[in-house]
């Protein structure tokens, strides 16, 4: 009979593969459960010893008649006091069969009044009765079972329900997300899933009596519209669970981003111009989550009202005239008519909502959503409506939930119709944990903390603050149209703006901020700061302070606002020195284009000084090198102190230099910076990069200098890989390490192939699109020939092309090592052994070709 069952459950599968809906599987798979557990319970002799004084009864999920294919079998065996000795005999006789079938089964034994009186003291178990479904037996101990739950629970408990299951329900926000937008949803657990349906489905029971969602219809709780919405809504969550317990062969309910790309393909999604199929799955996905969040939390906010929780004619403040706070929420005051005559009164509201940061009542929510026909062209390009739009970004204590509240009625979509492109857009990467409408709402939500926080005093000196909360908000505007999304939203705010009545001069800053929003981070990770005419270039296409500072707040709030990895400590220094870097420059008395020339005297004679104050410092300290002698870019790289701690280095540490690498670490906020100081010597820093790797150590910059001693004194900023603490770090054992390398007694490459297959590192499955590229770049340094290496993430890349790149006789001056989750941007500041660039079209092509092999390797990273 088991055998049977397995062979039915694999054609159940193959109906599923042929398209039989979600739900009938899962009909199905109930029925298939039945037949087997029924017909063991029958034939099994204790049920019959019993005589009829047992019941069996399915409960959850099972109770319901939804099966998933690798869900657990809830099962309540029921008896009365007399058939108490029988019950072990009736379970094994139901449990061991399902076991052996391989279900997952969850059981009780208990009486009618034993299982009532324990669902009193435990909600899961009492929500779980509610979907209790006969089975086989007793019907009559089934039937008591209804009316003592009925009695014992329900009558006079509804407040108790509604506060248990609300407390449920924020605890699952809290454990699973409160977002229904994050990057791996949780389909059944998460805000807007399956178990937010069921928990209106169980409060509609047990608070009105109601049976499913057409009873809840009839009932007034949910319009036509929102029956049908919900409806289409868990149809599409059902076939996705489904398909993610037959993927992953188990019971799995959470949206892996390894599973998204199959399941889009299996669903038969297809790419377009400027969006993946996935992207297309996943934005249809979140849709339908936040359509269910959305109508369960209104339906939850009327449940309060029925309960007792607001308690009618209380105390009401008039706000404005038809806008008054009434029990800690906003509402509106007057009927439809009113608002029809007024409908700038839709963004009055929100206005309120900002100013008193109190939510809208969800009646007035309710309103607004069955009333969106108000916004048409006329409404958009109202002053009125305009001058409130743009009040209610300057002046809410916290815009983000007031705009989040317009994006869930369906008001910010209505007013401003660009927005609608993005609205629910995936962007399948691990980069960004949101969808873009999310992330710019989560944008603007970082600025204003950052206005009240830390850079107050940099947003009090803007001449137009309110430009740059829209710029939060539409930064993103562009993706997903398959152009530059820089560009292409630089040109729809302008149009947008125009609309809403900016002027000229702010519709330029505004398109200004958009088409360069990425212009700090992208510059600051990639390229020389140190390199003055680029500073110069970088001033001349900012133009102003001001815009420089709107710039520079913008990639803070919105790389905060993309993910963990998107903004660290060490991102942060090097976005806030170039950003200085900039200002300095547009703050100087000379024009823009003279600024190289002024800064070059300026740091010549700031060599000298410093020369000065290091001769000062060290006194007749007798340091083996002559200060003079060190060159100006290495002297400016660093403080006063710092280059006598290097000179003090190398007096003491002299007699050991020449023979071996010596490490001094230094812990920072975030990160170390790690010295490193040797006799220069061909393949340095290879070597070191490769032992880090060893060591679990991951670099995201180096400055690399060579005295003219020939002593090698290299800075570089490390962190440790996941789940390696900075206090784990060996540095005596590093430094071991680095000098059997260098002495050619550790083979790094072979160390490296071995620590990453004895790890089962590799192979690694990349789960997105990576970049693959090598561009090498004469023009974009006066001094270096620039490499940019675009790869993916994985062990031992970094130590293989600085291998590479010494092996062709050139030696790195600047590094920058950039990682977004599984794509590494490595750039390269490199000369030749002579000091000059790369000029010759042959070797670079070799280089080139070099780097790419390694950027495409297919195996481990030896």
């Amino acid at each position: 009979m088991a055998t049977a069952l397995h062979a039915a459950r694999e054609a159940l599968e193959e109906l599923w593969q042929q398209g039989i809906s979600g739900h009938e599987l899962l009909r199905r798979q109930t029925r298939l459960a039945d037949e087997f557990i029924i017909a063991h319970f029958n034939r099994s002799d204790a049920v019959r010893e019993a005589k009829g004084k047992v019941a069996l009864v399915a409960l959850g999920g099972y109770g319901r008649g939804e099966l998933y294919p690798f869900s657990d079998i809830d099962l309540l065996l029921l008896h009365d006091r007399g058939a108490t000795k029988d019950m072990q005999g009736v379970a094994e006789a139901v449990l061991y069969p399902l076991w052996d079938s391989g279900y997952e089964v969850g059981h009780s034994v208990r009486t009618p009044e034993g299982a009532v009186s324990f669902a009193q003291d435990d909600f899961i178990f009492q929500v779980s009765l509610l979907d209790a479904r006969f089975l086989a037996g007793s019907s009559e101990l089934f039937t008591e079972l209804r009316e003592r739950y009925q009695k014992k629970i329900l009558d006079g408990g509804r407040r108790k329900f509604v506060e248990v299951m609300e407390a449920l329900r924020t605890e699952r926000r809290q454990r699973y997300g409160s977002h229904s937008y994050l990057l791996e949803p949780q389909i059944k657990e998460g805000k807007g899933g399956l178990r937010d349906i069921q928990s209106m489905l169980w409060t509609g029971k047990a608070v009105f009596g109601l049976a499913g969602l057409f009873g809840m219809e009839h009932a007034g709780l949910l319009s036509r519209q929102e029956r049908s919405s919900f409806e289409q809504s868990w149809n599409m969550l059902v076939r996705v669970r489904n398909r993610l317990h037959f993927l992953s062969q188990r019971k799995n309910d959470q949206l892996f981003f390894e599973y998204q790309e199959e399941i889009a393909e299996a669903f038969g999604y297809r790419g377009s111009e400027g969006m993946l199929g996935v992207e297309h799955f996943m934005r249809e996905v979140y849709s339908h989550l936040q359509t269910i969040a959305v109508i369960t939390d209104l339906l939850f906010e009327h449940v309060h009202e029925v309960v007792g929780y607001e308690r009618a004619g209380r105390k009401e403040r008039q706000l404005e005239k038809d806008i008054v706070l009434r029990d800690g929420a906003v509402r509106f005051a007057a009927g439809p008519e009113e608002l029809a005559r007024k409908p700038h009164l839709l963004l009055r509201l929100f206005l309120q909502a900002g100013k008193t940061g109190l939510p809208l009542h969800h009646r007035t929510r309710q309103l607004i959503r069955d009333n969106l026909a108000l916004v048409d062209e006329h409404f958009r390009e109202a002053k009125r409506a305009a001058r409130c739009f743009l009040e209610l970004l300057a002046d809410s204590h916290e815009p983000q939930p007031v705009l989040e509240a317009m994006l869930e009625t369906g008001l910010l979509t209505a007013y401003l119709p660009e927005f609608a492109g993005v609205e629910s857009l995936a962007q399948h990467d691990l980069y960004h944990i949101y969808t873009v409408d999310r992330h710019l709402l989560e944008t603007v939500g970082e600025m204003a903390r950052l206005r009240q926080g830390s850079e107050g005093d940099l947003f009090r000196g803007l001449a137009s603050p309110h430009l740059l909360l829209l710029a939060a908000l539409l930064h993103d505007i562009g993706k997903g149209r398959g152009r530059d999304h820089s560009e292409l939203g630089a040109e729809m705010v302008r149009i947008l703006g125009a609309r809403i009545g900016l002027e000229e001069r702010e519709l330029a800053c505004l398109s200004f901020l958009v088409r360069f929003h990425l212009f700090l981070p992208e510059n600051a990770l990639r390229r020389d700061l140190e390199d003055l005419e680029f500073i110069r270039q970088s001033a001349e296409v900012v133009g102003d302070i001001d815009r420089l500072t709107m710039l520079y707040l913008l990639t803070v709030a919105d790389s905060k606002a993309t993910g963990p990895q998107a903004w660290s400590s060490w991102k942060a220094s090097l976005v806030t020195d170039y950003y200085l870097r900039i200002k300095s420059c547009l703050e100087a008395a000379c024009t823009v284009a003279r600024w190289p020339v002024a800064v070059s005297r300026e740091e010549a004679r700031g060599a000298e000084w410093l020369r000065a104050q290091v001769a000062e410092l060290v006194e007749s300290a007798g340091t083996r090198i002559s200060i003079d002698d060190l060159p100006d870019d290495y002297l400016l790289s660093f403080s006063a102190e710092t280059v006598v701690h290097h000179l003090h280095l190398h007096r003491e540490k002299a007699g050991l230099l020449r023979q071996k690498v010596l490490l001094f670490p230094e812990a920072r906020q975030g990160y170390w910076s790690l010295l490193v100081m040797s006799h220069d010597r061909a393949g340095l820093l290879a070597k070191v990069c490769g032992v880090l790797a060893l060591h679990n150590l991951r670099v995201l910059g180096a400055h690399i200098f060579t005295w003219p001693d020939q002593t090698a004194v290299d800075v570089l900023h490390v962190v440790p890989v996941a789940g390696v603490e900075f206090i784990d770090q060996d540095w005596p054992g590093l430094e071991k390490d680095i000098n059997l390398a260098i002495n050619y007694r550790l083979d790094v490459g072979l160390q490296l192939h071995q620590k990453i297959f004895a790890a089962g590192l590799r192979p690694k499955r990349q789960v997105q699109q990576l970049r693959q590229e090598v561009i090498i770049d004469n023009g974009a340094s006066q001094r270096f020939t620039l490499i940019e290496v675009y790869a993916g993430d994985q062990p031992g890349t970094l130590y293989q092309l600085t291998q590479t790149i010494s092996d062709f006789g050139l030696d790195i001056h600047r590094a920058r090592i950039a990682t977004e989750v599984e794509q590494l941007i490595d750039i390269f500041y490199v000369a030749g052994r002579d000091g000059r660039k790369l000029d010759d079209p042959a070797q670079i092509a070799r280089l080139q070709d070099a780097l790419l092999q390694i950027v495409h390797r297919e195996e481990g990273a030896a």
